[in-house]
């Protein structure tokens, strides 16, 4: 049986993340021969519905599944793949526990498994299952953006934004682009619980 290995990309928004699962899977198919078939969320459309897209131009082709993922998607996908040779999964962030299991099962089965997804939520906090994934992994890609206030080009947190200004509490998944969302270095970066108490600490104006 074949090695199975996990492979986990991360960042920020606007960090080619999609753009190196790409890269990675293209080049497999070319140079290694290998069989990829690729998954995404049904939920997050905004560039288009059976492909991944990177904001550079790449893509690849992909199945849309929900990011509620039951027992019969899992099965499905496991005897869709069973003569694949990588499966990878873009935006994983947003794939509820089952994606957890079903990883296990694909690299116990011999697959590479390579998936992409945020780092951290608008809050600063590991977004979903992110982190159980990263523990997972055989390999871990952290990628950077460049920081929309300062330029840094190792900015690592992504902004939730209202009309360009730190957004406070809100829902945890918001699918968004450039006017939801910028990335931020460290010293940049300011957390909802931080607006929050900059709004309780401006004395109202009567």
């Amino acid at each position: 049986m074949n090695r199975g290995c996990l492979t986990v990309i991360i960042g920020p928004m606007f960090s080619e993340k999609s753009g190196e699962l790409i890269r990675r899977c293209q080049k497999l198919i070319q140079y290694g021969r290998k069989k990829v078939y690729a998954y995404k969320p049904a939920e997050d459309n905004r560039f288009a519905r059976e492909d991944i897209v990177s904001r550079i131009g790449y893509t690849l082709p992909a199945s849309s599944i929900s990011c509620e993922l039951t027992s019969e998607v899992t099965a499905a996908i496991l005897a869709e793949t069973e003569n694949i040779d990588v499966i990878a999964f873009d935006e994983a962030q947003f794939f509820t526990w089952p994606i957890i299991e079903l990883v296990e099962q694909l690299v116990y089965r011999g697959k590479h498994v390579i998936i992409a997804g945020l780092n951290t939520d608008y809050r600063g906090k590991p977004f979903g299952h992110i982190g159980d994934l990263l523990a997972m992994a055989d390999e871990i890609v952290k990628l950077t953006a460049f920081c929309a206030c300062c330029s840094d080009p190792n900015a690592t947190f992504t902004q939730r934004t209202i009309n360009g200004r730190p957004a406070a509490l809100g829902p945890l998944i918001l699918i968004g682009d450039t006017e939801s969302y910028e990335p931020r270095c460290r010293s940049c970066y300011v957390s909802p619980q931080q607006v929050a108490e900059r709004i309780t600490a401006t004395p109202s104006i009567v």
